[in-house]
């Protein structure tokens, strides 16, 4: 037998005392893998420190800015220097640069100013004030300084199915090779049920396409050691619900191949006097985004976000604190309804009042 045939017998039959070795000061180094900041420092916290190699999707109803915070995160990455491929299978670049500006503007003022459909009005745009001007010019420099690490491909003839999306990659990854070397690569998918099957005339259900270009999705995570986002629609019958891995479109294979997966929904959309209108009608929206599946950590952590609509920005409360998970949440709330009584001692314990 040849060496070449020793060594992968080797590594075929090794023990799991092998792999325990790995774990020690001096290997550490070759299995552990770097995290990258969201720009949230909450969602941070709750996925063990950041980005690293893994599948997270993200899902919400239509019009609740998934896609904007997608591209806040994009943004973020890009800024510390991270490769953040991002393929726009809905918004083209004139829309996606025009959110980035507006939330430059609403970060560096601390309020409303540019806003998108302003910015993409022609009549609008010709009556720009020079003080206008100037803060557009000031947006438009740190969205430049952001992204320039951030790479948009727009849906057209050569971009459908997610085929083509990994010949981009595989691209990417080889002219870059140099320029990136160390770093982490970023994809960013808006949205999976946007994708085209990977052959034309393929006669397949909905939920056939959705589980292949999954499947495929993970063999990126793990042959190409990249970082994926993808976001996804949910079912209509979700919408006016608490979001729940059942609330994914065509959710089976999303639910057993993702690491992570996001829900972003209201705050108060469990309450019963909940209402949609009220809610939308809040500067800013009170959003917040329940870790639905998390594979090496904690589920049913909920993270509250500020969704500043009009500015195509997303902010964290202040004062939030770290997220507590939702199991805590609730017994807090069922606990401080019943009156208690304290005693001085070491345990300082505590007894329901009667009478």
């Amino acid at each position: 037998m040849s060496n070449e045939q020793n060594e992968r017998t080797d590594w075929e039959h090794i023990s799991l005392r092998d792999c325990a070795a790995l774990f020690s000061k001096e290997h550490i180094g070759e299995i552990a893998s770097r995290r990258v900041s969201t720009g949230f420092p909450q969602l941070d916290h709750s996925l063990g420190g950041g980005l690293t190699n893994g599948l997270y999707v993200l899902g919400a109803v239509p019009g609740l800015g998934k896609s904007t915070l997608a591209l806040q995160i994009a943004c973020n990455l890009s800024g510390q220097g991270i490769p953040v491929l991002y393929f726009a299978l809905e918004m083209n670049r004139t829309w996606i640069t025009a959110k980035s500006i507006s939330r430059a503007d609403f970060l560096l003022h601390h309020g409303t100013g540019l806003q998108v459909a302003d910015l993409l009005n022609a009549e609008k745009s010709h009556a720009f004030s020079a003080r206008e001007w100037k803060r557009i010019d000031q947006a438009r420099e740190r969205v430049e300084q952001e992204t320039a690490n951030l790479y948009l491909y727009e849906q057209g003839p050569g971009l459908t199915n997610i085929g083509e999306i990994q010949d981009c990659v595989r691209s990417f990854q080889t002219f870059h090779r140099q320029r990136y070397s160390g770093l982490p690569l970023m994809v960013v998918v808006d949205y999976l049920q946007i994708l085209a099957p990977r052959e034309a005339t393929l006669h397949a259900s909905d939920k056939q396409i959705v589980d292949d270009n999954v499947r495929e999705l993970c063999k990126m995570r793990d042959q190409m050691g990249v970082i994926i986002l993808l976001i996804s629609a949910l079912n209509r019958v979700s919408y006016n619900r608490p979001i729940t891995l059942n609330s994914f479109k065509e959710s089976g294979s999303i639910e057993y191949s993702a690491d992570v997966i996001l829900g972003m929904q209201y705050q108060e959309i469990s309450r019963k006097n909940f209402s949609l209108d009220s809610a939308k009608a809040r500067r800013p929206r009170e959003l917040e985004l329940t870790v639905l599946k998390m594979r090496y950590g904690q589920d049913g952590v909920r993270i509250p976000l500020h969704f500043y609509s009009d500015s195509s920005c997303f902010l964290q409360p202040d004062g939030a604190g770290v997220a507590m998970s939702s199991r805590i949440q609730e017994l807090r709330k069922t606990l401080s309804a019943y009156p208690v009584q304290y005693h001085d001692g070491f345990h300082q314990r505590a007894r329901r009042l009667r009478g």
